[in-house]
């Protein structure tokens, strides 16, 4: 009788450890995913802020470049007719908008930001891309770029020229 029962408490031991292991398994599992999506929320983050630090930097070299600046003046002005220089200048600062889309959309493609700060950080770049000597920049380099990105960009300026003519990375409706 003795050796049944030291059974039966070696046995209800064994139950409870399996259930302890079994609990602590699904706690671990939980705090493993609670993780997974707080580094998920990290990446997002840090790729949005660098997206943001670099139409920052694009800014502060149209503030402090005064060729940029009278570029930037007449182009959205609608003149195709700048200088050497301003056309020199222009098309790298172009080009760096366009490589700051670029990027915005390779991270979406990554899911490292979702489709509502893929549209907020166009905006810099589609906004010029809708003057007449942008757009033929964007024409003649567009074709450098992944197809994807490029679908993507031509849809948006496709909307613009069907809508009022500017781009709005959240309407109202």
């Amino acid at each position: 009788m003795r050796r049944e029962r030291l059974k039966d408490v070696l046995e209800s031991v064994a139950l409870i450890a399996v259930i302890a292991s079994l609990v602590f398994v699904g706690i671990e599992t939980r705090n493993g995913a609670i993780q997974a999506e707080l580094n998920t929320d990290t990446l997002e983050m840090a790729a949005y802020q660098q997206l943001i630090d670099s139409i920052n930097e694009q800014n502060a070299l149209a503030i402090e470049n005064p060729q940029l600046r009278n570029a930037i003046r007449k182009v959205e002005d609608g003149q195709v007719d700048l200088t050497d220089e301003e056309q020199s200048v222009f098309s790298y600062w172009l080009w760096m908008r366009i490589r700051h889309g670029d990027m915005a959309f390779f991270q979406f493609e990554r899911g490292a930001i979702d489709e509502l700060r893929l549209r907020s950080a166009l905006p810099p770049m589609i906004d010029l891309l809708r003057y007449p000597y942008s757009k033929n920049l964007w024409q003649t380099r567009q074709r450098n770029l992944v197809p994807a990105f490029r679908n993507y960009v031509n849809a948006v300026l496709d909307d613009i020229e069907i809508s009022d003519g500017e781009y709005v990375a959240f309407p109202e409706n």
